[in-house]
């Protein structure tokens, strides 16, 4: 405890120190003030841009800042010299000065700035452009929807499965082949795992501007992004004025789907405000077979062969998402934000059973009904004060967010078994409805010394609460009778997190460095399960060298954890069918992982080097009731988890109507794990595999624009679960019409019917399976998208990074 004290102080002391020198730092720092107008009407130019350079050859850039709505602007100089000053504005031939400062002179007042009005010729200037989906950078991988066709009458979801280096597996989502992957969504995390396609499918593709892959992440983001960053940003008001967009599509496949989405985009000088939302409805079927093999201990006994028929499928998804930014003055903005989610499932269909065994065979039938439902409604508000003209600013946040799932599932099953009556009837349900609250409160506090140096630091503090229930009942000849489940009829989960990070970024010549420490403590109680506490320091470092304008390079190492998602702790159990089924575990423990790379960038083409080593690794494995010859899918944490992998991302323009971008990525994964029959035994379980993906956009003239893009995974497994190869192909054409705000679009999803991925445990023995289910993928699409409004200054919109942690960890 001494220690710990000692230690503390210095660190107290150390931070005071930094601001002492800051303090007498400012108080050398020399005012530039001035004010922005138009010269031919002689008004005031709101929110101009001023740039501050040094006046040495190199002219790099000293400080920038945005005039208030008056036109004035202050900038705080540290060192006399020679500068040069521009003030810029869209539509204004830009304003440039050279200035001399000198010693003992606190402040230099310019006074009005007049810019002249550009004179521009537009009808006799053809421009011609067209931005990449795919841009590869040093530290993150850019998929830009907004310029691609197929985003339009698409989803997240589908739109995610097209991003170089992510795997889509059993609806989860990998991204370099780690899974535990943080999404971001304008800034607020997303759930993940379960139901995550439920949440993206709901978000339009015509609405979301960018996409950022991120495999190294700092360590401002929460320590269990182990599996890197995916940034969704949806398109938001840029500038002063108004904008809106209204959009419709229609399919078919087996069955016929459709939606509507909108968003209207408004900014003032003192109010921003965007709100958009959805509605689709879509028919659903879901077609496969699942076999295996029936174990007593190590000895083969019989088969089981089962087909899904789920013919009458509907789902139905809406979301809305709002925010407000009220802007006090230039330095103080305060916001809201919102977001509401609903999504259900209703289904139903035949699965027919054949098991084989000793005694003889058993014929099964059964009806099964479903109704899925996810509520979510997540509230945000914030205050952001900008601190310095270098955008040093301190952030203010707290969210709550509401989860509310319910799940109902009816089995009419009937049997034909030897040595029993003809007939023989079972009907059971099974009912598991859940709550999750979540409280987050967090502080962001981001000091800049200059363009070289900055210091990022925050803390954050998550309380979560979960109740949960599960009712079982049989039909018997007085009605519906409740199964006895003791302690499993109510359970519920608490948890509490508090964290603080320090990211220190500095930059000298060639080279960038970024140094980050993250600490988080964790205290969490699973009712009828376990409790635990414990604390962690992720030490996050990052190493840029640009060895040229064409090449630079990059070495980066992270610690990660990676908690269990709620769903994952709560020991339910949730029928698939008869004979299959889920379950919690309530005695999972974290994950750890420790992450390397080496990324090297010459001329857009990427290449990146990764390893990571995961202690305590959570991973699904099949477990096995000979009694209900039920096979029970859950998680547990096997010993070690490595992976290897190489990605190369090569852009091409084959002609100038011609835009590529391609993505190769190798991967090798081993895992460690106890053999199930022998104490002490452990195994290792090892494959190497890859994914390529090309997209390619054809400009054909005449506002005509085809798309086509294909993805390949060979073969890979998750824990103990091996999944066969998985191919994706689509084709889009768009036409703009109209001035270019309306569009209409027609593509093919899923084209060879190929999305469907089989799922095998051959060499888990007693658990040996092998199941294909495939869904309604393949649909041809109509889409219509309208844009109406203008805008045209620029604008001044914040961003927060809005949720808690733990909506990662839903489950959904």
């Amino acid at each position: 405890m001494k220690a710990f004290l000692c230690n503390a102080f210095r660190h107290k002391l150390l931070f005071v120190s930094v601001l002492v020198a800051v303090r007498f730092t400012a108080a050398a720092q020399q005012e530039l003030k001035g004010q922005a107008f138009d010269q031919h009407n002689q008004a005031p130019l709101s929110y101009a841009t001023v740039v501050l350079k040094a006046g040495n050859a190199e002219g790099r850039v000293v400080q920038s800042t945005l005039a208030d709505e008056t036109g004035h602007f202050s900038l705080k100089i540290g060192a006399p010299g020679g500068y040069q000053l521009s003030v810029l504005m869209v539509g204004f031939v830009t304003y440039t000065q050279q200035l001399q400062l000198v010693v003992g002179k606190p402040a230099l007042d310019l006074g009005p700035l007049g810019l002249q009005t550009a004179v521009q010729k537009l009808d006799e200037v053809v421009v011609t452009g067209h931005q990449p989906l795919i841009e590869q950078k040093l530290d993150r991988v850019t998929m830009n929807v907004g310029a691609s066709v197929l985003a339009i009458g698409n989803d997240a979801y589908n739109i995610l499965a097209m991003a170089p280096a992510v795997q889509l597996i059993d609806g989860r989502i990998t991204l370099r082949g780690k899974s535990n992957v943080l999404i971001l969504l304008d800034g607020k995390r997303l759930p993940r795992n379960t139901n995550l396609e439920t949440l993206l499918a709901s978000i339009p593709g015509d609405q979301i501007d960018r996409i950022d892959l991120i495999s190294n992440p700092s360590a401002k983001y929460d320590a269990d992004a182990s599996g890197g960053v995916i940034e969704i940003y949806t398109k938001r008001s840029k500038g002063l004025g108004w904008a809106a967009n209204v959009g419709a599509n229609a399919s078919q496949g087996y069955r016929s789907a459709g939606g509507i989405n909108g968003g209207v985009r408004a900014s003032t000088a003192k109010l921003d405000i965007t709100a958009s939302g959805s509605y689709t409805h879509r028919g659903n079927v879901e077609r496969g077979y699942q076999n295996r093999t029936l174990y007593q201990g190590a000895v083969p006994v019989g088969s089981f062969a089962q087909a899904i028929n789920w013919d009458r499928e509907t789902i139905e998804n809406s979301n809305f998402d709002g925010s407000l930014n009220y802007h006090l003055n230039p330095r103080n903005t305060i916001g809201v934000d919102a977001q509401l989610l609903h999504a259900s499932l209703t289904g139903g269909g035949l699965v027919s059973t054949t098991i084989a065994e000793a005694p003889g065979t058993t014929f099964s039938n059964s009806l099964n009904n479903t109704s899925l439902r996810a509520d979510l409604a997540s509230y945000n508000v914030f205050y952001r004060r900008s601190l310095d003209t270098l955008n040093s600013s301190l952030t203010l946040a707290s969210n709550f967010a509401r989860y509310v799932v319910g799940q109902q599932q009816t089995f009419d099953q009937s049997l034909l078994s030897p040595g029993q009556p003809a007939g023989v009837r079972n009907q059971f349900r099974n009912t598991a409805p859940a709550t999750y609250s979540l409280y987050t409160s967090e502080a962001d506090y981001v000091k800049k010394w200059s363009a070289a140096l900055s210091l990022e630091t925050g803390i954050k503090y998550t309380h979560t609460v979960n109740s949960s229930s599960q009712v079982t009942e049989t039909l018997t000849n007085d009605g519906w009778a409740a199964q006895p489940l003791g302690v499993l009829g109510q359970l519920g989960y608490q948890e509490h997190i508090a964290a603080g990070y320090l990211n220190l970024n500095h930059t000298a010549g060639k080279l960038s460095t970024q140094v980050g420490l993250r600490a988080e403590r964790t205290q969490y109680r699973v009712i009828s399960g376990i409790d635990s506490s414990y604390f962690n320091l992720f030490p996050n470092v990052r190493a840029d060298y640009k060895v040229s304008d064409q090449y630079s390079t990059s070495l980066a190492y992270a610690k990660n954890i990676n908690r269990p998602s709620y769903s994952s702790l709560i020991p339910f159990e949730l029928f698939l069918d008869n004979y299959n089924s889920s379950r919690g575990n309530a005695y999972l423990q974290p994950e750890y992982t420790h992450g390397f790379s080496w990324n090297q960038l010459y001329k857009g083409y990427g290449l990146q080097l990764g390893y990571t080593r995961t202690s305590g690794a959570i991973s699904s494995l099949f477990l096995y009731d000979p009694a209900h010859q039920r096979l029970i899918m859950t998680e547990r944490n096997f010993r070690e988890r490595h992976l290897s992998s190489a990605t190369l991302t090569v852009p091409l323009t084959p002609a100038k109507w011609w835009n590529s971008s391609n993505t190769v990525g190798v991967l090798y994964q081993e895992l460690s794990y106890p053999d199930p029959f022998t104490d002490g035994l452990v195994r290792t379980k090892y494959k190497t595999y890859y994914t390529a993906s090309s997209d390619n956009t054809f400009l054909l003239g005449k506002n005509w624009t085809l798309q086509m893009y294909g993805v390949y995974d060979s073969p890979t497994f998750n824990g103990l679960l091996d999944y066969g190869s998985y191919s994706y192909v689509s084709l889009g054409a768009k036409r703009a019409f109209w001035n270019k705000k309306a569009a209409l679009k027609l593509d093919v999803a899923d084209l060879f019917y190929q999305g469907g991925q089989r799922r095998t445990s051959a060499d888990v023995i007693p658990v040996v399976s092998d199941g294909l289910l495939r869904n309604d993928t393949r649909r041809v699409r109509l889409s219509f998208t309208y844009k109406f409004g203008k805008t045209d200054l620029a604008g001044k919109r914040t961003q927060t990074k809005g949720n808690a942690a733990e909506l990662n960890r839903l489950g959904m």
